[in-house]
């Protein structure tokens, strides 16, 4: 078929043809995946089944669910591959050129918050408030039920932080040991501390494993992107292999961002008073129960 306006030779191609073009890719791909999650779902059935003596239930729902995973995976890796990275990486290219160094930092820091509020990990984080007792550790049960809201917005903070700090890195040509040791120095030093604290200590857990959620599938492409295309502008050859580090970044602000939360909650006392509302409506929603079992203590 010819274009009239073009003059080009098109070529329609039918169901058939396409998926015969596209098989051997997404065939490729599709094995990919499986090569990357069979080792740890083989792992996990002969644990069940040798080492728990634990029959395989549910059988059919855990297979569709492995192959679902396995797709989702192999969608998720193209859209990475097509859209984020490339997206990131033209962004910080074109970024140092067309824009004031004010202009860069602000993006990246948005940018960083965005991409942890888009994080998979976050939802799981505030699903697991829920196991928290308000009486064991009433600090950690207010930020992840009671202040969800804020512990998200700190944890996005301190990426939004850590990338603007990577990218000024990068445009001034600083060392990253200059950023990361003295960060280290002072996360440990809070956390030797906090460690003594009561209500401290309970939250070291969730700081610290703050700093793995911000290292997702959505965050760790477009920081780095983001930063070796900065890098590609800034300098010559050297300069374009100090992209990485900005990651490294990002996953100690947060731990920072989340401890000095819980030292603003612990100065003003809050969590007290959360937990004892909670063991109220724990009380409240027993005595029904209560009274249903002992109907002749009434």
């Amino acid at each position: 078929m010819i274009n009239r306006h073009t003059g080009q030779t098109q070529f329609e191609l039918g169901f058939r043809e396409t998926l015969q073009i596209l098989w051997p890719y997404v065939r490729d791909q599709f094995v990919e995946q499986i090569k990357g999650v069979w080792f740890i779902v083989v792992y996990l059935f002969l644990f069940q089944l040798l080492v728990l003596g634990l029959p395989i239930a549910f059988a059919g729902m855990i297979a569709t669910g492995t192959l679902v995973v396995i797709v989702g995976l192999m969608f998720f890796m193209e859209g990475l591959r097509l859209g984020l990275m490339p997206l990131g990486e033209r962004i910080g290219a074109l970024l140092p050129r067309k824009a004031h160094v004010g202009v860069i930092l602000l993006f990246a820091f948005l940018l960083g918050i965005g991409a942890t509020l888009a994080e998979p990990a976050i939802a799981v984080l505030k699903a697991a408030g829920a196991e928290v007792k308000p009486q064991q550790a009433p600090l950690l049960y207010l930020l992840l039920n009671e202040q969800t809201d804020q512990l998200v917005m700190a944890v996005g903070l301190g990426v939004g932080v850590a990338v603007t700090l990577g990218v000024l890195r990068f445009l001034r040509g600083w060392s990253l040991k200059v950023l990361i040791l003295p960060l280290v120095a002072i996360l440990l030093a809070i956390t030797s501390w906090a460690a003594q604290h009561p209500q401290m200590k309970h939250l070291l857990g969730l700081a610290w494993d703050c700093g793995a959620v911000t290292t997702g599938p959505v965050t760790v492409p477009l920081v780095l992107a983001l930063g070796i295309g900065v890098c590609r502008m800034v300098g010559g050859s050297d300069n374009r292999n100090a992209g990485f580090g900005i990651v490294t970044l990002a996953s100690l602000l947060p731990i920072l961002a989340v401890l000095l939360l819980g030292v603003y909650h612990l100065q003003r006392g809050d969590y007290v008073e959360s937990a004892a509302a909670a063991q109220a409506r724990d009380e409240t929603s027993l005595r029904p129960a209560m009274s249903r079992a002992h109907p002749a203590a009434q």
